[in-house]
């Protein structure tokens, strides 16, 4: 019997001091039209067979974070970090964790940081300046699920999102 392993997506959560939330432009080429995400990504093979470590999840989302956007957030990283799933299916796993707020500014890639209204504007937007798949989409969700957080630095912004994260899951 094969034993099928899921994908594993690990995104960051990350904040600047006044409580919007970092997305950075994926790479544009054929099969990517440059949409906007989190800063993540897949949790390489290796890697995968030891997920349930959670030294693995800090150090794999700490080099996915690293690679995309420049920052070093691995010591910002909780020894056991809270974990919030957007799940596909049993063969794909997404996963986001909430880093908090980050002073430094990232040095590659593009990236913006966003308000609930902001993220709801690319969410809606076309495809190639859109929230990776659009609105109510896992991305969108995992976003919003970030922004109503207790960590969420911004109470207005916590209040706004929950309400919208409400009406896209009905």
């Amino acid at each position: 019997m094969t034993t099928v392993r899921p994908t594993i997506g690990l995104f960051a959560g990350i904040f600047n001091s006044d409580g919007k939330l970092l997305v950075k432009r994926r790479p544009q080429n054929e099969s990517l039209p440059g949409d906007w995400d989190l800063p993540g990504g897949g949790v390489e093979e290796n890697a995968a067979k030891e997920i349930l470590n959670e030294r693995i999840i800090a150090s794999e989302l700490a080099r996915e974070v690293g690679e995309e956007i420049g920052l070093e957030v691995e010591s910002m990283i909780q020894p056991m970090p809270a974990m919030y799933p957007a799940t596909l299916s049993d063969k794909d796993w997404a996963f986001v964790v909430i880093i908090g707020v980050v002073n430094e500014t990232p040095t590659k890639g593009e990236y913006k940081y966003v308000s609930p209204a902001e993220l709801m504007e690319l969410a809606e937007a076309s495809v190639g300046n859109r929230l990776v798949s659009g609105i109510g989409k896992r991305m969108h969700r995992m976003c919003l699920r970030v922004l109503a957080s207790r960590d969420s630095p911004n109470e207005k912004y916590r209040e706004e999102a929950a309400k919208m994260l409400h009406r896209v899951q009905i």
